[in-house]
């Protein structure tokens, strides 16, 4: 007998716990977990695709995909600089995309994670209500002493970068940097020193 034929078929099992915090329109974050003896990684993207617990963007399916190949994590939680769906990416659009405690529901689940990735891309470059929400995402997370834990998802050349930029690359990181958008002005952020 060859050891072709000496396989034998069987099923694979997994359980992934899905969990997704939402009010009305606005889904605040959703947690899946794989193994709960394994870190939690956060990773902030810009708005969410789907409503549904069940349901799953291609960006969501990029970040749980990559939580995993890590091999570090045993589960992710997928939070949003904004929390309601955006059509096209205005400052209009922007401005009314988010609920108003947003912003202390993504502190809260920040606190939850050992890790925390930033996956934004240019957004803030292209909206200026996008950099206002990474500048009050970045003084939540300075005045609760998280700033260590965060990271940028950034491409080969080191830019930040969004999931679907990099969709077929292995995920780098580099250290939060505040002259990563153009309209911030280097020094302009007491934290800077701390975290170079």
């Amino acid at each position: 007998m060859t050891a072709a034929t000496d396989e034998r078929k069987h099923l694979s099992k997994a359980t992934i716990e899905i969990t997704q915090k939402s009010k009305g329109e606005d889904v605040y974050w959703v947690k899946q977990v794989w193994d709960t003896s394994k870190p939690i990684v956060l990773v902030l993207a810009n708005y969410p695709a789907s409503h549904g617990l069940l349901e799953q963007d291609l960006t969501g399916m990029l970040i749980r995909n990559a939580a995993l190949e890590m091999k570090t994590y045993g589960g992710v939680i997928i939070a949003n600089l904004f929390t309601r769906s955006v059509k096209w990416p205005t400052n209009k659009s922007l401005s009314a995309a988010y609920a108003e405690d947003s912003m202390t529901e993504l502190v809260k689940a920040c606190k939850e994670a050992d890790q925390v990735i930033v996956a934004i891309g240019s957004l803030p470059d292209r909206s200026e209500v996008a950099l206002a929400r990474v500048k009050e995402f970045w003084q939540a997370v300075t005045d609760e002493q998280m700033f260590k834990k965060i990271l940028l998802l950034v491409n080969g050349q080191g830019k930040p970068v969004h999931p679907l930029a990099i969709r077929n690359e292995q995920w780098q990181f580099s250290a939060w940097r505040t002259d990563w958008m153009k309209t911030i002005k280097k020094g302009e952020d007491p934290v800077e020193s701390s975290v170079s």
